[in-house]
């Protein structure tokens, strides 16, 4: 659905185009080294995996931590307005990402997850992460490399990604059309996801009610279910 909405809004034959590399500073994350983690020149530092760096939003609800050499470490500390963009995964999952916002303090990010910064103030970071959550999509999924279990991006295929070039004012305008229609469909899956939720909920209890026959009055003179066990108990006697 994320694509189906935004990949129109970047099919404009009237823009000039460039690509990721000529317009930000393109750059790979950490490696874990499990040798080194006891050296007591590592600091500890919250850090993005693929799983916090979704297609148009960042779930940082779980956010791990790394030890790390500090100066490598200080040379990847996320900014505000650093695109994101995941390496490897899934195929449909290539390239999928969103924007810093600085919502941790001293963040870096795994190796990968890819960090690129815009070179001056000509791009709107989320025009540029919108553009690659949709029309992108599909030109990472055609340009990833794919083996046997595992689908990934390398440094110099993201760098030549095609990005269009409007002028700042017009990518603006894009990208809070977008970001609006996108927080509508956002907004109404989680509505979708409450209501299933509640209606799992009632089911349950309905069960529950019914198998302890409380849903209807029970009435020992009927002559089905406990009416007649009680007959026959009374005939009995």
């Amino acid at each position: 659905m994320y694509r189906s909405v935004a990949v129109d809004a970047f099919d404009r034959p009237d823009w000039d185009w460039t690509t990721l590399g000529e317009i930000a500073e393109v750059k790979g994350g950490i490696t874990k080294d499990s040798k080194r983690e006891a050296d007591p020149e590592f600091g500890e530092f919250p850090y993005l995996r693929v799983a916090n760096v979704q297609r148009g939003y960042l779930d940082l609800s779980d956010v791990t931590t790394i030890r790390a050499d500090r100066s490598k470490a200080q040379l990847l500390v996320l900014r505000p307005g650093d695109i994101l963009f995941n390496e490897g995964g899934d195929r449909d999952k290539l390239g999928r990402g969103w924007v810093w916002e600085g919502q941790i303090e001293d963040c870096i990010h795994q190796n990968h997850v890819f960090r690129a910064r815009l070179l001056d103030g000509c791009f709107d970071p989320y025009f540029v992460s919108l553009h690659a959550n949709s029309w992108g999509q599909r030109w990472f999924e055609t340009h990833g490399k794919q083996t046997t279990n595992l689908a990934s991006l390398n440094l110099t295929t993201l760098k030549s990604f095609p990005v269009p070039a409007p002028t700042l004012e017009e990518q603006s305008a894009v990208a809070s059309q977008l970001r609006s229609a996108l927080d509508g469909i956002q907004h109404q899956r989680f509505e979708l996801d409450r209501v299933a939720v509640r209606a799992s909920r009632l089911r349950r209890s309905i069960l529950a009610e019914a198998f302890a026959g409380r849903l209807v009055p029970q009435n020992p003179l009927d002559d089905s279910g406990s009416g007649r066990l009680a007959g026959a108990y009374t005939s009995a006697a």
